[in-house]
């Protein structure tokens, strides 16, 4: 069973990707795609060197372990009529969260798809982002343990150096044994998890890179759906690349002129700009003694405390290609350089940014790929959709303050009044006791000692069971809170969407292998609601 949620601020998604997926005129121009279709006949006037795509991407996928089948979309490259869909992420440990699974089964089922639609061959295709450099987000994630906790799981050795993914070598033994430590312990033991754990003990083994690893995990989770994987962070990308590189530096004018004037244009409209890059950027990046960005410096160009003029700087891409990547604004441009790319797959952020980048696509004169919205999945396992529907509690309400659904929900299984009820509970038997002995002393006076004796022993009572009755609402209080804290954890694990955090291994560790088909199956590619999909009716055989 799937639930629908409809994208809202609520739910922390921005006005632009709102207005993105409603299609409004106010957003629309900053996308600039005709149909699949009309970009497909535009690629088809672009030429690309296949033959050398080929070999890099046989390369990469031999160097992975990929699949047979995907070495056979590989080779469907070959016809110059195939384009490719894309998507990526950079390389997070451990495979990263849940949404870069979403991604690669939204990829596998888009290009299907769109390969009925277009009558052409058409691939799906996985960027991972080997340039980018920031150890600090790549080198964790998180599960949940048995008690539904988060654990983060991390490796922690960073290079001496900034270095992109792609150069990160996993060299400390001590860490990598930590880290999948840290995991079992986390897991535990079940029937699906010595395969899980033989998975990322081959996938992440000492020597392997942040890229490398990442690539050999998703390859084996993805093995079935031929799915390709590609890295930019190779030397044959970046020689291949070097007339791209350069056009970059001779474009700058005109590049920076047309970000401008799209920022401008989208602050206008009311929206944010999710990417700011400083205005002396080049939108390109130079690894000399760590990946530093390339600046305007006066009428030439510095990296670091280097300086260069435009000559010297195109003459050291000519000669050092390797040491070059584009940044966020040249990335999409650059993988539409190297591949015949019909869409692009992203998620709210990268449909956010896309905006401020479409229009450079016409200055390199290079076809805008059709955007997408990438499938929102949250998985409700059966246990925590039992609770949702025992205390009527809302994935909307579980996105606001986890306290005030608390409180709510424990003011329906205690008594509001239930405190001053026993007051007054206690105050009629005092009147009652208190007349029945009037009565009872005006036959024997003898009788009060016994009297007050008496009433002490109910009074006791009362006391004792009031507090019992108490301590039995403080102690369900406390479960209650506990399991709503679980939920919580897993529905909202790090404070946002589960796809955003949660690491996929959680659910392999219980559902298996089985659960990327579980996905394929359900996920709906063409939904642009938050897609709330029961596990109750999983089927692990």
């Amino acid at each position: 069973m799937t639930t629908l949620i409809a994208p809202s601020k609520h739910l922390g998604y921005s006005n632009i990707f709102l207005d993105f997926l409603a299609n409004s005129e106010s957003a629309r121009e900053f996308y600039l795609a005709d149909s699949p279709k009309h970009v497909a006949e535009k690629l088809d006037r672009v030429r690309y060197d296949r033959p050398k795509l080929i070999e890099i991407l046989k390369a990469q996928n031999k160097k992975y372990k990929s699949s047979d089948k995907t070495f056979e979309n590989i080779e469907l490259l070959k016809d110059t009529r195939t384009v490719t869909v894309f998507s990526g992420q950079q390389a997070v440990f451990f495979g990263g969260p849940l949404l870069i699974a979403v991604k690669a089964v939204a990829l596998v089922k888009q290009a299907t798809e769109y390969s009925e639609i277009l009558g052409r061959p058409v691939v799906p295709l996985f960027w991972i982002s080997g340039d980018d450099h920031d150890f600090q987000e790549a080198n964790h994630t998180t599960v949940l343990n048995r008690q539904a906790e988060e654990i983060a799981i991390s490796y922690d050795s960073p290079p001496d150096i900034e270095k992109p993914t792609a150069e990160i070598i996993l060299d400390n033994s001590d860490e990598l044994s930590k880290a999948k430590s840290q995991l079992k312990e986390a897991l535990g033991e079940t029937d699906f998890t010595p395969g899980l754990y033989q998975l990322i003990d081959s996938a992440y083994s000492n020597g392997e890179t942040l890229v490398s690893s990442f690539g050999k995990l998703l390859a084996a989770l993805m093995a079935e759906t031929g799915l390709i994987l590609f890295s930019p962070g190779d030397k044959q990308v970046k020689q291949h690349a070097v007339s791209f590189f350069k056009a970059i530096v001779e474009h700058q004018e005109k590049l920076q002129e047309l970000v401008n004037r799209t920022n401008s244009e989208i602050v206008s409209r009311g929206y944010h700009l999710q990417v700011e890059k400083a205005e002396n950027s080049t939108h390109l990046f130079c690894n000399d003694n760590g990946r530093q960005p390339v600046l305007r410096n006066g009428l030439g160009f510095s990296i670091g405390n280097k300086t260069f003029t435009k000559k010297e700087l195109i003459s050291k891409i000519e000669t050092e290609p390797e040491k070059f990547s584009p940044d966020v604004i040249t990335r999409p441009v650059f993988q539409s350089f190297l591949f015949p790319v019909v869409a692009q797959i992203g998620g709210p952020a990268e449909i956010a940014y896309l905006a401020q980048i479409n229009r450079v696509f016409q200055l390199f004169d290079i076809p805008v790929p059709v955007h997408l919205s990438r499938p929102s999945v949250t998985f409700i396992e059966k246990r925590y959709e039992k609770l949702m529907n025992e205390y009527e509690i809302t994935f909307e309400e579980l996105a606001g303050d986890i306290e005030t659904v608390i409180n709510r929900v424990l003011a329906k299984t205690f008594p509001e009044n239930l405190d001053k009820d026993f007051r007054m509970f206690r105050k009629n038997i005092e009147q009652q006791f208190d007349a029945f002995k009037s009565d009872s002393l005006e036959f024997d006076q003898s009788l009060e000692k016994f009297a007050e004796q008496t009433y002490g022993k109910i009074d006791f009572s009362l006391k004792n069971f009031e507090a019992k009755v108490f301590s039995s609402h403080k102690k369900k209080s406390q479960e209650i809170r506990d399991r709503i804290y679980r939920l919580w954890h897993a529905v909202f694990t790090g404070r946002g969407f589960q796809e955003r955090t949660l690491n996929i291994s959680y659910f392999i560790s219980k559902y298996g292998f089985g659960f990327i088909d579980f996905m394929l199956n359900k996920i709906d590619i063409s939904e642009k609601s938050h897609q709330l999909i029961s596990l109750s009716d999983f089927d692990s055989k």
